[in-house]
């Protein structure tokens, strides 16, 4: 028997656990930094009240349309080349309807399960299931209550399925996404409590009713995007963090070369005008208040090699392309990527809003709607996280550059390879940069398009593809592989400073100087030749959990 809208609604208003703090989903106001917080342990969720209602309404839709006697892809009829194939009558919430749409939602949420491990980790597992239930409470999804009571089940008892990175068709999540299904329905591992567990053994310790996907859940469950948006927002999260740190970065490298300020100069930057120049600059000028470079030097060059003067700008670059993919993220992750889509709130006032097939779309009420779509097309958040992995290359390509040209004498008027004073007869970073090398060479390969490649399926009718999921983990490899890159400078930056600390008396600024005295907890000074494995592995592990000081 379906529990009514009403009860749920009570369920969802009582207390949760009184140490977890609970987030409202309402299908309009989520954000990729809220959902980046909801989805670590111990955070709950509930549903809105106008959530709740516009679920009962998309659930409606499509069984009305039904009645009707439409067509409805995914509810009474199959999927793909199988589309002309009948699976369930006109009255699907009637037997022997109701028991054939079940038994066809679970026989697709099997036979879709073909992904590759390793699996997504536990954090985006669990955003995966918050974006959909947050587009569930959209309206859009045409997931029934007991659908989205399930999500939120697993979601507030940190309850993980085990989902495979890699497998996507290129255009949905198809092979990826069925896995939160099939563990709903207790046929597939979840992680729960830091352990591997068989679901259904969970699912009866939390005393959770037995789930059996109905109507559309089969489809508005494995067949959306919601998994490669949990990709995307974590390697979004991880650029921004590496771009967070990029100033006092940058900074440093400028105090180890005895660099210039004026290309960050406010005046200077405000006759170039593009966006994020302003706040890339400041961030990096922030970093080196009290520095010895405000102070008028002789031996200062007239300008800097281009890795270092126009660190502000390509930095203010891979600053717009993330705002610009957190921008689109947070439009979907409050919007759907479902077919077919349910709309029960569409605008009436086109042109077109009353023409014969516009009106044989309609469900009832005029403006609700339930027609075929491909919301699934990921086309503009790919390409756009493509731009945001080319910006980041070009982050990594002035980090490399300029950590070479700190081990020029000529450049820095210090040691060549930043030999101290004491390492007589020492090589110092003679070498290093060779093995940075590769590590650079690994992220240009990352800059190559995989938007358009895919095998056409369904008999040819799914052939065109984004590779969303592919390209967020491109775009997370790289800013990988910027920590790393990263490493090596601040390696050399952190020694140039100090030597001009030690023997120059050069006082440096206050964000670069907290960089240095947190730098130098797991990486000390080198004041003999040693190996540098430890050193770099130590530093790339600092970055990655580095706060630059405000």
């Amino acid at each position: 028997m379906k529990k009514s809208v009403f009860a749920l609604l009570v369920a969802a208003s009582l207390p949760l656990s009184a140490n977890a703090a609970t987030h409202t989903l309402d299908g309009r106001s989520l954000t990729v930094d809220q959902l980046w917080e909801i989805a670590q342990p111990g955070e709950d969720v509930t549903i809105a009240k106008a959530g709740w209602q516009r679920i009962n309404a998309g659930y409606k839709a499509p069984i009305h349309a039904a009645a009707d006697g439409r067509s409805i892809y995914g509810l009474t009829v199959n999927y793909g080349a199988l589309k002309d194939q009948r699976v369930a009558g006109t009255s699907v919430e009637d037997e022997p309807n109701f028991t054939a749409s079940i038994k066809f939602n679970e026989r697709q949420m099997r036979i879709q399960a073909a992904g590759v491990e390793p699996f997504i980790s536990e954090r985006e597992s669990k955003m995966a299931m918050i974006i959909r239930l947050n587009q569930m409470a959209a309206g859009y999804t045409a997931m029934s209550t007991e659908g989205a009571q399930a999500f939120m089940d697993y979601i507030n008892a940190d309850v993980t399925p085990l989902i495979p990175s890699r497998g996507s068709s290129g255009a949905n999540d198809l092979s990826l996404a069925t896995h939160i299904g099939l563990s709903l329905m207790g046929e597939w591992d979840v992680m729960y409590k830091g352990e591997r567990r068989d679901s259904k053994e969970v699912r009866e310790e939390l005393g959770l009713e037995p789930y059996r996907p109905f109507g559309l859940d089969g489809i508005s469950i494995l067949s959306n995007g919601n998994v490669a948006e949990a990709q995307n927002i974590a390697a979004v999260k991880k650029a921004e963090h590496l771009l967070d740190i990029s100033p006092v970065i940058i900074a440093s490298s400028l105090e180890a070369l005895n660099g210039n300020v004026s290309p960050f100069l406010w005046h200077t930057v405000d006759t170039k005008g593009w966006p994020q120049g302003h706040e890339a600059a400041e961030g990096i000028l922030g970093a080196l208040k009290g520095s010895y470079l405000w102070e008028l030097d002789n031996k200062r060059n007239l300008q800097d090699p281009l890795s270092f003067r126009s660190s502000g700008y390509i930095l203010a670059t891979a600053k717009e392309e993330l705002r610009q993919a957190k921008e689109l993220l947070n439009t979907a992750i409050n919007h759907t990527t479902d077919n077919p889509i349910v709309n029960t709130e569409a605008r009436d006032d086109l042109w077109y809003s009353n023409t014969p097939a516009v009106n044989a779309l309609r469900v009832g009420d005029d403006n609700v709607f339930v027609n075929s779509g491909a919301n699934f097309d990921n086309t503009q958040l790919a390409v756009q996280m493509e731009s945001l992995g080319r910006a980041l290359a070009q982050v990594i390509h002035i980090s490399a550059w300029r950590t070479t040209q700190l081990d020029d004498g000529h450049r820095t008027n210090l040691p060549t390879y930043l030999i101290a004073k004491e390492n007589v007869g020492g090589d110092g970073f003679a070498n290093i940069a060779q093995s940075m090398s590769g590590l650079y060479a690994e992220a240009m390969t990352l800059t190559n398009s995989a938007t358009l490649y895919g095998i056409p399926t369904s008999v040819g009718i799914e052939e065109t593809f984004s590779n969303v999921n592919l390209i967020a983990s491109r775009v997370a490899k790289m800013a990988d592989i910027g920590y790393e890159i990263y490493a090596y400078e601040v390696l050399h930056t952190t020694q140039g400073m100090e030597i001009r600390m030690r023997d120059q008396d050069k006082k440096m600024g206050q964000g670069t100087s907290h960089l240095i005295e947190q730098y130098r907890k797991v990486v000390p000074f080198v004041d003999l030749d040693r190996t540098y494995t430890p050193d770099i592995n130590n530093g790339i592990k600092f970055l990655k959990t580095y706060s630059a000081a405000k």
